[in-house]
């Protein structure tokens, strides 16, 4: 999956392709960019005009190398609920 750089609210598209290598594109409303366990995560939203802490949130992992960034899924329980409990402490510090 790939995505145009993003900033915290702003609409990024991504484009998926999937295993026929088909690919689909979907818009997304950016939640957060933070860093979580040595790794930086993204936090999405399909739903572009419901407020945040009703949304429906996507995780995934982000990189950006020369402007463009980068989605990838997070397979390991483990990992999604490191980032998913940073994800809070995000939203809690901006939501107090």
């Amino acid at each position: 999956m790939e995505d145009r750089k993003g900033k915290e609210g702003s609409i990024i598209t991504i484009t998926a392709t999937d295993e026929q290598g088909r690919q689909e594109e979907q818009d997304y409303r950016v939640i957060a960019i933070y860093t979580a366990g040595g790794r930086q995560y993204i936090a999405l939203t399909p739903d572009l005009d419901t407020p945040e802490l009703e949304a429906d949130i996507y995780l995934f992992r982000y990189q950006e190398e020369d402007g463009q960034g980068t989605v990838e899924e997070i397979a390991e329980d483990e990992e999604f609920a490191l980032a998913a409990d940073a994800l809070q402490q995000v939203q809690m510090e901006r939501n107090p």
